[in-house]
């Protein structure tokens, strides 16, 4: 009978939330759009984002940090396969991080789908792709 007490008294339980001056401090990105993006601009990833968090420079998509709440329905729809959680981002390819919430900053919010360039198709299967980025 204890334990069912105890039990009970466990799964009511509360955590108070954390004091705004806490040491914790929130990972800096959750999501990351990497160079197959570039040129390709796929926005299926849109569509399913509860929050909005992409933003849309000329010719490429990034995810804003400060949005973005980690749930992972945007990679499955990218049809390039150009996002990565943080921890998972190629090595050659880390860079995308910083330049994902530096251009966060810039660029406006993306929250409807749009049809991606005519050859999109052709510029997925392009490698090296950072040089041609449209800020």
């Amino acid at each position: 009978m204890t334990f069912v007490i105890q039990l009970a008294a466990a799964r009511a339980y509360i955590a108070p939330a954390p004091h705004p001056n806490s040491p914790r401090e929130r990972k800096a990105m959750t999501y990351v759009v990497a160079e197959a993006c570039i040129k390709c601009k796929h926005t299926d990833c849109v569509d399913v984002c509860p929050v909005d968090a992409f933003r849309e420079g000329p010719n490429f998509l990034v995810i804003d940090p400060q949005e973005c709440i980690d749930c992972t329905l945007c990679v499955a729809e990218c049809p390039v396969d150009a996002i990565y959680s943080e921890d998972d981002v190629p090595v050659d390819q880390r860079h995308f991080i910083a330049l994902n919430e530096e251009l966060a900053k810039v660029w406006i919010p993306i929250v409807e789908v749009k049809p991606a360039p005519l050859d999109a198709g052709v510029w997925a299967k392009v490698k090296d792709k950072l040089g041609l980025l449209e800020r």
